[in-house]
């Protein structure tokens, strides 16, 4: 066979695309029903990701236990995740959110995950944005790696395969829109892999790295909502992406609430102290810094800090595109009350807080927005595709409350692993994938070979795309920036379509990545042109008030006759105890 062809079939019941810890929970669930599983995951394994790099001072898992405070309960767990998002998120989807996540703690704990415990034995619950009650659950101050640490042992354990270096890039699917496999490029070895399976689910994280800067790992390009889009299934939410301020150099550290109640001192790159200058009258650097937490939310006063640094970002870079950051003179015991878990982990990348300064700019954490799903078990318009974690859309709108992301990961990863699994055992064996396979691959195949004469680069491009993005699509915009994102955005598109870039074996991974890119950023930007409104952690500053009267409702992009479209959204209604079975 020729190098564009397809050289290796893996044949599965379930394939599990992405490394995190809602793609492990939904394996190992998956597994442990019975199924044949296979973790295909784009980086090396345990190494790429959010939930393998997550930190900050606050990081959690949610669950109402009651141990922080007995009164609390899933009830109230939905209610405040509901008070958060009410009219951009599916109530069903919360509830089954709030009712199981006290049962996935359990299973960590089943699993040997020692949570930090009180004296009483009980597990230490702290506050969170939006909680009644104390509420998440921590290890350590690394939660989320411990989550996915004790869960890949399970795996390591019961031998469950993992294909590491493996980008699936493909959904394959038959004439009555059911799932019959996915084409993946192996990126070592450097040859097209078809994975033969009747159950597919995406939890492949969110598209941090559609900006400059973005907490996690490169690999993290949309790969799993540019999938789900191309099989017509609708995204949601995705103008709301969570950014906020983090040290750029050395490699991105999230800077939390806790940091800025210590006060630090952010200058410009020619010496000069510039939030003061951007503050209205009767709101005090103080005041901001005591707001802050993250992500960047137009709620309160904690705006200024945000929107101040990216426009001394623009106008008086730092040598890395930020601005600088000194702790106070004498904040010795405060940074060591209130934030000593980033204290060291900066000292482990050679940054004395006492002594040095550092490069500060705005980082992208998290996506609330994704590939819409349609039940409690993470299904969606195509028979036998699931979607979990990041990944997933309809839990998370212009806020997210502090906890839930982790939460999501480990109730949806067990939903769509049990239901993936059922799904298989009862409609695999039904299925022909071979005819629908060499369909889907020849486009993939005339488009690479169109692009042999190709002249332009696409590392170079998806560098510029993450600038585009980071200029006109970053905490501050307006119709003229986003303009400018989508029009570079669709001239890049038809050039990748048209084969004006080289893509050679080597470039592969690379060019699949941008094509993904552009879908997820597209997205994004359209969705952010037409919400005329400022909510949360989306701020148009030519729209700079929140108009509940027309905009409290969700955007859901989707493809029509091949055509990026936005159209208005609103949630099933409310009702009373909805039954999440689990």
């Amino acid at each position: 066979m020729g190098k564009w062809e397809i050289t290796r079939t893996i044949t599965c019941d379930v394939l599990v695309v992405g490394g995190g810890g809602a793609a492990a929970k939904a394996a190992l669930t998956a597994y442990q029903s019975g199924a044949q599983v296979r973790i295909a995951v784009k980086s090396p394994w345990l190494k790429g990701g959010s939930t393998a790099t997550a930190f900050s001072e606050l990081l959690a898992i949610a669950a109402a236990i009651g141990h922080g405070d007995e009164r609390d309960e899933p009830e109230i767990h939905y209610q405040d995740t509901m008070d958060a998002g009410r009219g951009f998120i599916d109530p069903v989807l919360v509830r089954t959110l709030a009712e199981d996540a006290p049962k996935r703690i359990n299973d960590l704990i089943d699993l040997g995950l020692n949570f930090d415990k009180q004296k009483n034995g009980k597990l230490v619950q702290g506050m969170s944005d939006f909680a009644t009650y104390p509420r998440t659950c921590r290890v350590n101050g690394v939660t989320a790696r411990h989550i996915l640490n004790i869960i890949a042992k399970e795996l390591k354990k019961n031998n469950v395969p993992i294909d590491e270096q493996m980008m699936v890039f493909q959904l394959v699917t038959d004439n009555e829109k059911r799932i019959v496999g996915a084409i993946a490029f192996d990126i070592d070895k450097n040859e097209f892999v078809f994975y033969q399976t009747s159950s597919v689910i995406l939890a492949c994280g969110g598209a941090h790295f559609l900006y400059t800067y973005g907490v996690g790992t490169p690999d993290m390009t949309g790969d799993g909502y540019a999938m789900a889009y191309q099989q017509g299934i609708p995204l949601v939410n995705m103008e709301f992406v969570q950014i906020g301020p983090g040290v750029i150099n050395p490699p991105v550290t999230l800077l939390s609430g806790p940091v800025w109640k210590t006060h630090p001192i952010l200058s410009n790159q020619k010496g000069e102290r510039f939030l003061e200058r951007y503050l209205p009258t009767g709101v005090n650097v103080k005041d901001v810094n005591n707001h802050k937490a993250f992500p960047f939310t137009v709620s309160n006063h904690s705006f200024y800090l945000d929107t101040s640094i990216q426009r001394e970002s623009e106008d008086n870079p730092s040598p890395h595109g930020g601005v600088w950051c000194k702790m106070a003179p004498g904040s010795e015991a405060i940074v060591e009350e209130k934030m000593p878990k980033t204290k060291r982990v900066l000292k482990s990348k050679g940054i004395d807080v006492h002594s040095d300064k550092f490069e500060v700019g705005l980082v992208a954490q998290c996506m609330n927005g994704g590939t819409q799903i349609t039940s409690p078990d993470g299904e969606t318009d195509i028979l036998g595709l699931f979607i979990a974690g990041e990944t997933a859309g309809g839990l998370r709108g212009p806020d997210r409350p502090g906890g839930n992301s982790l939460a999501e990961g480990q109730v949806y990863g067990y939903r769509t692993g049990k239901a993936a699994a059922h799904y298989s055992m009862k409609h695999g064996k039904e299925l022909s994938s071979q005819e629908w396979c060499i369909q889907d691959f020849q486009t993939i195949k005339q488009w690479i070979e169109n692009s042999q004469n190709g002249t332009q680069d696409v590392l170079e491009s998806i560098d510029e795309l993450r600038r585009n993005m980071y200029r006109n699509c970053l905490v501050i915009r307006n119709e003229a920036r986003l303009t400018a994102a989508w029009e570079y955005l669709l001239k890049t598109e038809q050039d990748l379509e048209q084969g004006k870039y080289s893509v050679r074996l080597d470039t592969i991974k690379s060019a699949l990545e941008l094509r993904n890119m552009i879908i997820t950023a597209k997205s994004i930007v359209l969705a952010a042109l037409l919400r005329r409104e400022s909510r949360s952690c989306h701020y148009r500053e030519d729209f700079p008030q929140k108009d509940d009267a027309n905009w409290k409702k969700s955007i859901r992009i989707r493809q029509v006759d091949g055509i990026m479209s936005a159209e208005e959204y609103e949630w099933p209604a409310e009702q009373s105890r909805i039954g999440a079975k689990g």
